[in-house]
């Protein structure tokens, strides 16, 4: 019998063996502990949004709405077990993630078929979000978590989703204590405020309703703004005193007009309301004679210069455009009273000029005696003395439904934004949504020859040598 038989165990391969368990065993110990800690992190550290547009991302208006909230407020998804949009879920628990007042729950809507009628919503659509904030609910339809929007000069349909403004308009709305009102005046042959503008203010736990000037003694005092959309007829010398008198104690006025209505000869009452503010209008249409600068082929459908300010940073953050068709200058006076601070907030190219009796003209193009120059047609004018401001728009195509679109709502967004100034709204945020495009990434030819080469021939290559170099040194030993 061979006493040197080598025995099977020793004690440096029971030692070696012995460190190895114990290492597995750690590093097995680790990734589960670490997969634990993950799975209990909030979504917004876990799921990464690589897309461009951060379609699955929250805003920071989102974030400080969220920050600020002091009521408990739970978000019911009303979606069959097991079923829902993904992309809704995980906005949903980003939303959970932000704020311990904020809950998310599924309810079935098969399991509990009278749930949505103890909030009023009976009729609301599978998919649909009830936020309740306890003494106050809200409804988000599921048609309004995603938009769509034609152009109709691609003749293309863009699909955005819109479930972070739908929501967060939601919980502010269901957190709110009051309610804002906005009065538009009637009987003086107004344009109608487009459905999609009052829809977006009911968002922002804002009502509108039409006020009679003729009918009261004074603007109402809750009226957060009076507004004013495109009269065909002068206001009467009592209506304007009115009007006076309310900005007088404080009030807020957008006023929006059109060439061929109003003038100063025209509409003498208003136009002494706006002076008194120091503006008057330039009688004409505006001609933008940069091409960059108006919608192609139609010169007089300004794309104006959107000016930094409080109201516009929205839309200038956000690389947008604002349409206005039509438009006639708007002039500040050069000797305004010590208690105005006026605000230019849309205004043409100097490349621009102004066409008299436009509607008459057999020709757009410049011609002599045209007035040259820099146009505004949004200005924002405001007396510190009695804390009273004017939003004077000078086209009622900014808030025209089917312009907005050429836009992709951005003219809305820029008529919201200015309301919500005048009103001191803080919860009239602006959140865009987002078009669910997928964008292409293109390669070049060198570069896909270039890397293709590195990971068939180059990566393999060095994986072998790397393995045979281990293999001798293992060998050595």
């Amino acid at each position: 019998m061979n006493d040197n038989k080598k025995p099977l165990f020793n004690s440096k391969t029971l030692k070696n063996g012995g460190y190895a368990v114990v290492l597995c065993v750690i590093a097995l110990a680790a990734v589960v502990a670490l997969n634990l800690f993950v799975s209990v992190l909030p979504t917004r550290y876990t799921n990464l949004d690589m897309t461009d547009n951060k379609v699955f991302s929250i805003s920071d208006e989102t974030e400080q709405m969220a920050a600020a909230l002091t009521k408990d407020v739970t978000l019911y998804y009303l979606v069959q077990s097991g079923q829902g949009d993904v992309a809704v879920k995980q906005l949903l628990d980003k939303y959970a993630g932000l704020s311990s007042h904020i809950k998310v729950q599924e309810k079935d809507p098969v399991l509990y078929p009278t749930f949505a009628a103890l909030y009023d919503a009976s009729d609301a659509a599978v998919g649909s979000i009830i936020v309740d904030g306890g003494d106050r609910h809200s409804l988000v339809a599921a048609s309004d978590l995603y938009t769509s929007d034609y152009d109709y000069t691609t003749y293309t349909s863009t699909t955005s989703f819109d479930g972070e403004a739908a929501i967060t308009s939601a919980i502010i709305s269901a957190t709110s204590d009051s309610t804002i009102k906005y009065y538009y005046t009637a009987g003086h042959g107004e344009l109608e405020i487009s459905s999609t503008i009052i829809s977006d203010l009911s968002r922002q736990n804002a009502t509108t309703e039409s006020l009679t000037l003729l009918t009261v003694d004074a603007v109402p005092d809750d009226a957060a703004a009076l507004i004013i959309n495109a009269p065909q007829t002068d206001l009467s010398s009592d209506e304007a005193a009115l009007v006076t008198k309310y900005l007088e104690n404080g009030g807020k006025l957008m006023a929006v007009t059109n060439y061929g209505e109003y003038s100063e000869a025209a509409m003498p009452n208003l136009a002494a309301v706006l002076k008194a503010y120091g503006m008057t209008a330039v009688d004409g249409v505006v001609i933008e004679g940069d091409s960059t600068r108006y919608m192609s082929g139609y010169p007089y459908y300004l794309l104006p210069k959107i000016a930094s300010s409080e109201i516009t940073d929205p839309l200038v953050n956000n690389g947008s455009y604002v349409l206005a068709p039509l438009a006639h200058g708007i002039t500040i006076d050069d000797n305004l009273d010590s208690a105005l601070l006026t605000t230019v907030l849309l205004s043409t190219t100097d490349g621009a000029y102004n066409k008299a009796d436009a509607y008459s003209q057999t020709s757009i193009e410049k011609a002599d005696g045209d007035l040259s120059g820099t146009f505004n047609v949004a200005v924002l004018s405001e007396n510190s003395a009695s804390n009273s401001a004017v939003v004077w728009l000078s086209t009622s195509g900014l808030l025209d439904e089917q312009t907005d679109t050429y836009v992709s709502g951005a003219n809305s967004d820029f008529v919201l934004s200015a309301l919500s100034y005048l009103a001191e709204n803080e919860q009239g945020i602006a959140i865009y949504s987002k078009a669910l495009t997928t964008a292409t990434l293109t390669v070049p030819s060198g570069m896909a020859s270039f890397w293709g080469g590195i990971y068939m021939f180059i990566v393999p290559i060095a994986m072998l040598v790397l393995g045979l170099i281990i293999w001798l040194t293992r060998r050595r030993r």
